[in-house]
């Protein structure tokens, strides 16, 4: 049986950890954290800090086949590329892909420089704009701003040396996709839609997408030319937006993302932990079809006082440890810290159908559930 070594607890170590199990795969969770959220989806955990060379450490880490970074600490990404190189453990990390990707002036700098279609920089675009901070991923500090001297008022009030990407605020669907592979052999997979909150976090995830078939070809093309531009080896996520018909960048990320590949593993059967153990552990990458044609959904609730809220991903980060439940208020699956009835919790429901319609009429017995109707 393969061991997998997760290094993080958080969204991205409980996406990794949910996929290892589906997969079949004994999984080794690794996290400075004792209780993090991802501990009750493995089948051991390690609580240290990886950028202390321990006994333990490396005693844990010679039992796994590969290891799976699933953080965004920098400290810790440079220790597990220090440790691999030493050992010779088999690490599914790019860091020079990685070094590019989370940085967005860098990124954004290799789009405009390739005519990668991207959102357009201040001062060459008009109001609303929407203001990222250059080292965070996803919606972490995101602000919009209405007016241009709003924006003139807050750039002015920044702390000095803190970079900040102010681009045009475009209105529109996004949506995301997965490149993997190396240098010559890339696969893209399936396209899934990113529903946002109120604060620009993604509260759901759908598939499949209502785009033309033009739309994802060029979708995937993009995908493509920005994994050889980085030279990718490894797992990269695309998130594009929908800007009137034309797809334009919104932001890469060289890593394990959290959400997306649930959605695409029941919609199309595809495991992207099972795609970087075949390119890390055997160098090859099969070409896959879809196993599945599901239409499948992935949102997170607050369950508070007898009603459920909306809300961004944020909130699992925030959870306690996580456990896995089947047919749980009426949904196909549950991630959540659910631990007696009457206390507030947070859960991650995933449900899949044959059909579109089937899909929404399971969502709507799963809010009626959870009214306790």
């Amino acid at each position: 049986m393969t061991r997998i070594a997760i290094v993080g607890g958080k969204l991205q170590g409980t996406e990794a950890a949910y996929l290892a199990r589906k997969a079949g795969m004994e999984s080794l969770l690794i996290d400075y954290y004792e209780k993090s959220p991802a501990i009750g989806l493995c089948d051991e955990f390690l609580c240290c800090d990886v950028t202390q060379d321990s006994k333990e450490l490396i005693d844990a880490l010679n039992r796994v086949d590969f290891i799976l970074p699933a953080n965004e600490n920098t400290e810790v990404l440079d220790a597990l590329v220090r440790l691999a190189e030493k050992h010779h453990y088999r690490l599914a990390f790019d860091k020079e892909a990685y070094g590019v990707s989370s940085s967005k002036l860098l990124s954004d700098r290799l789009m405009h420089e390739n005519q990668i279609p991207s959102p357009r920089y201040f001062p060459d675009c008009k109001a609303p704009y929407i203001v990222k901070p250059s080292g965070f991923s996803g919606s972490e500090g995101v602000k919009r701003f209405n007016q241009t001297e709003a924006l003139n008022r807050f750039l002015s009030s920044a702390a000095t040396g803190e970079n900040w990407i102010v681009q045009e605020f475009l209105e529109g669907p996004s949506y995301s996709i997965e490149v993997i592979g190396k240098p010559g052999s890339y696969q893209t997979y399936g396209v899934t839609e990113i529903h946002m909150d109120e604060v620009y976090d993604c509260k759901m995830v759908t598939a499949p997408c209502a785009i033309t078939k033009n739309q994802e070809e060029g979708f995937r093309q993009i995908a493509v030319r920005l994994a050889e531009l980085v030279k990718l080896k490894g797992i990269m996520d695309v998130e594009v937006i929908d800007d009137h018909g034309a797809f334009k960048v919104l932001e890469i990320d060289a890593r394990i993302p959290s959400q997306t590949p649930t959605v695409v593993y029941h919609a199309t059967g595809v495991n992207f932990v099972e795609e970087l153990m075949e390119l890390f552990c055997f160098d090859r990458m099969r070409v896959r079809t879809n196993r599945n044609n599901k239409f499948c959904s992935y949102e997170h609730l607050l369950i508070k006082d007898g009603r459920f809220t909306e809300h961004g991903e944020h909130i699992m980060s925030e959870a306690g440890p996580l456990t896995l439940r089947k047919g749980f208020f009426g949904a196909d699956e549950v991630i959540s810290d659910y631990i007696k009835e009457g206390q507030t919790w947070r859960g991650t429901f995933i449900n899949w159908a044959d059909t579109r319609e089937e899909l929404n009429l399971k969502r709507e017995n799963m809010r009626l559930s959870l009214l306790g109707l």
